[in-house]
């Protein structure tokens, strides 16, 4: 069975945002906190090894002491893809490991249902994993060892959806009931 690292993303310049959203008191804590509470009830066998790639000291501080390997992204302006060669080049450490890519903006993802999708996906045979909703298609995913190359080939603000709908015979869905937990936030509440 592939061993699996999570690498979560949490280098964006949050253009729509008009701010850093990562930092940003969402109902009383910063965003990026709820995805990393949630993956802190998992189990610390689910995932090989945590990797955070981040442009912001306050997540580097906080994630380093909780484990994660931090990976300083100084180059946030070449987009999702710098972020994901950045983490998979970090993972080449644990040798030849599956990633499951997830973003820090997403507030009402449960850990569960990451679990769920990380099981699902390693039971599955296929290559590729991605939580969905009706159809349409959400964070996290995962990757196979065998996209590696694929997902290095991303270039500017691309990420892995790219490669997902490249590969549909290849795929994994997670169906999520509730379609909430795939909302990423772009704009601040009003």
């Amino acid at each position: 069975m592939e061993k699996i690292v999570l690498i979560l993303l949490a280098a964006g310049d949050s253009r729509r945002f008009n701010g850093n959203k990562l930092l940003h008191l969402f109902d009383g804590k910063p965003m990026y906190r709820y995805l990393v509470d949630e993956i802190g009830k998992l189990p610390e066998t689910l995932f090989e090894k945590k990797i955070v790639v981040t442009q912001y000291q306050e997540i580097m501080d906080a994630l380093g002491e909780e484990g994660y390997l931090v990976v300083e992204n100084h180059e946030s302006e070449l987009g999702i893809s710098h972020s994901i060669e950045l983490g998979i080049r970090a993972a080449e450490a644990w040798g030849d490991c599956g990633f499951c890519f997830a973003v820090c903006d997403q507030p009402y993802l449960k850990g569960e249902t990451v679990r769920t999708l990380v099981d699902g996906f390693l039971r599955s045979g296929k290559g590729i994993g991605c939580l969905s909703c009706q159809g349409e298609l959400g964070n996290p995913a995962v990757f196979s060892n065998r996209y590696r190359e694929e997902l290095l080939a991303l270039e500017g603000d691309v990420g892995g959806r790219r490669i997902i709908r490249r590969h549909p015979d290849d795929l994994f869905l997670c169906e999520v009931e509730d379609g909430r937990e795939l909302v990423d936030v772009d704009v601040k509440k009003g």
